[in-house]
């Protein structure tokens, strides 16, 4: 197993769906576990290198 940078951790974090970093401080327990296991998917995903893709992004010509 590799060793995570801190740095780049940091900014995954900082990254991530803000609706699972907003999940962390909901007063459900419930809440907080689905959200905390969101971050961890985005989280594993941006680190095994898959990019994130934002379905509900228009894509809009240059």
């Amino acid at each position: 197993m590799s060793r995570i940078d801190p740095g780049e951790l940091a900014t995954l974090l900082l990254t991530a769906p803000l609706g699972a970093r907003i999940g962390l401080a909901t007063h459900s327990e419930t809440a907080r576990h689905a959200a905390a296991r969101a971050l961890a998917e985005s989280v594993v995903r941006r680190l095994e290198g898959v990019t994130e893709v934002d379905r509900n992004q228009l894509r809009l010509p240059i």
